[in-house]
């Protein structure tokens, strides 16, 4: 009721849009500081600092990656079952932050490593790493959660509204994504430790933005329904074993029956609802394979492209390559919200959440198939001596002579499917999780994710173990031009297809949850309604 009154309210700016704003607000800045550590990750990892053992930046990447997506179960649960959900945020962007202090040491003992145990930057930097995951853990999987919760469970069109919320919280992660890849990058090239340093200030940014906006958020509302319901059984039961305060014909005792059974009903609901979310759920490991291609093995390929030209450089030190994907997802969330899904509703064929997602999922396979077709030209100019030679983060790479433009249907259709398979997903676990689960449920949809980056590094080490077998040779090398990358595009095109004919057989036989716990009361009524009915 209050949530209706504010959006009503004339002359004021709705305290909703004020908690949507602080909450992307502050999702920007922690999506700055975590992709900032990611981009430089490959660059920092194989300086002079590590030894050589460690010189594997993309399985480095992908099992902090995984790491860090892996825990957001853990963060979901804590929100759901142990602490309340700001508090959950709070500490763990606190983590978060004592995790970027460690890696800030690592950068400064780095710099004079003449003085320094070698082993002293790496231990702060692993260290710094474990503690930054644990703090995406618990602020990913609960942050996007605390703004949708403060749109209520009754708003008129809430579900548009949570929709539109959805859309514009993943676009403020690609913002932050670009400013990291596009700023604190390039930055942390030029000055690691000053890179770091701002890392550090983006998140205790993101920490301070959050806090700032507590003065309008609802409390954690899912917590406190299911308290108040059992509170209110709890106190109608202690009534109830005293006579004096019996109503007549024994209605306490007939309300109490109905509100067990009613709760009963909900718990065994919940429970199936999981198991049915879970197969969905699994079904995205995969897709979340596919997409960890576009953030290494597609920039891979588009070093090995010819760059334009900025200033005498080529491609700004690389730092160009780095913007695409956060460039094309900028453009399609709001294409894809203003332009295609209305004029498809004005059609008459507005998609479910399971079918944008279908759909989503069988544009990765376009865009695999996209790049794999690149892949092939690229390589057969490099082959023929048609290359020309460019310095990218101060490696010296042979690149086909074709523009780095070709990668663009590749990335529009990736940027398309990310939009409506992930902006889907964040929507659709939210609005399909049981009240008093969703972070766990939120937690278990990132944890895909995290799945996802350690399956492609299994899958890459499977295609490269059967084409070292049939030739001799491992196709998917480091260094692309000396493979066959394609056929690891292809390899992980059949292998999506098979999962999206799984998706759709899971997505036809799906039913939409469409009950609340707080309808519980309203089922079952107050002891004096129930009195009256009976």
């Amino acid at each position: 009721m209050a949530l209706q009154q504010d959006q009503q309210s004339a002359g004021r700016f709705p305290r909703v849009y004020k908690t949507s704003l602080i909450i992307g607000l502050s999702e920007l800045c922690e999506r700055v500081a975590y992709y900032g550590i990611v981009s430089n990750m490959a660059l920092f990892t194989t300086s002079h600092c590590f030894p050589r053992i460690y010189h594997e930046p993309t399985s480095f990447t992908y099992i902090f990656t995984g790491f860090a997506y892996v825990l957001t179960i853990v963060g979901g649960w804590l929100a759901d079952a142990v602490l309340s959900r700001f508090w959950t945020i709070l500490g763990s962007l606190g983590v978060y932050l004592v995790g970027t202090v460690f890696l800030i040491l690592s950068s400064f003992f780095c710099a004079h490593h003449e003085t320094t145990d070698s082993r002293v930057p790496v231990s702060l930097y692993v260290t710094g790493l474990c503690l930054v995951a644990v703090g995406t853990g618990g602020s990913k999987s609960n942050l996007g959660l605390y703004g949708a919760g403060q749109y209520g469970e009754y708003s008129e069109n809430l579900d548009q509204q949570l929709k539109t919320y959805f859309h514009w919280y993943y676009w403020c992660i690609n913002v932050g994504g670009a400013i990291a890849v596009l700023g604190v990058a390039y930055l942390q090239e030029i000055n690691p430790l000053l890179g770091y340093v701002v890392i550090c200030v983006a998140v205790f940014l993101a920490g301070v933005v959050f806090v700032v906006g507590k003065r309008w958020y609802e409390p954690d509302e899912e917590k406190e329904e299911v308290l108040s319901i059992v509170t209110g059984i709890l106190r109608a039961s202690r009534r109830a074993q005293r006579p004096v305060q019996r109503a007549p014909g024994g209605c306490m005792e007939r309300w109490l029956d109905r509100a067990n059974e009613s709760r009963a009903v909900e718990e065994v609901d919940d429970v199936k609802q999981l198991f049915s979310l879970l197969w969905i759920f699994l079904c995205l490991i995969l897709y979340f394979t596919m997409y960890s291609q576009m953030r290494t093995t597609f920039l891979f390929q588009s070093q090995r492209l010819r760059l334009p030209k900025f200033g005498g450089t080529e491609g700004v030190d690389g730092v160009f390559l780095n913007v695409f994907n956060a460039a094309t997802v900028l453009l399609m969330i709001p294409v894809m919200h203003w332009l295609v899904y209305p004029w498809m509703a004005r059609m008459g064929r507005d998609l479910t959440s399971l079918e944008r997602m279908g759909i989503g999922m069988l544009l990765s396979v376009g865009s695999i198939l996209a790049a794999a077709l690149v892949e092939v030209y690229r390589r057969e100019k490099v082959q023929e001596g048609n290359y020309v030679t460019q310095n990218i983060s101060r490696n010296t790479m042979q690149a086909a002579d074709m523009t780095v433009f070709v990668q663009i249907p590749q990335f529009l259709l990736s940027g398309m499917s990310e939009v409506m398979t992930m902006v889907t997903g964040y929507y659709f676990a939210y609005t399909q999780a049981p009240l008093r689960a969703r972070g766990t449920v939120m937690g278990l949809l990132l944890l895909m994710w995290g799945l996802g980056s350690y399956a492609s590094l299994g899958l890459s080490a499977l295609f490269n173990a059967i084409s070292y077998k049939m030739t001799g040779k491992r196709w998917f090398p480091v260094e692309l031009n000396d493979g066959r990358a394609e056929w690891f595009f292809i390899f992980l095109a059949i292998f999506m297809l098979l999962n999206t004919v799984f998706f759709v057989f899971l997505a036809q036989r799906y039913r939409y949850k469409t009950y609340r716990y707080r309808r519980l009361m309203a089922d079952i009524g107050t002891p004096a309604e129930h009195s009256v009915r009976t």
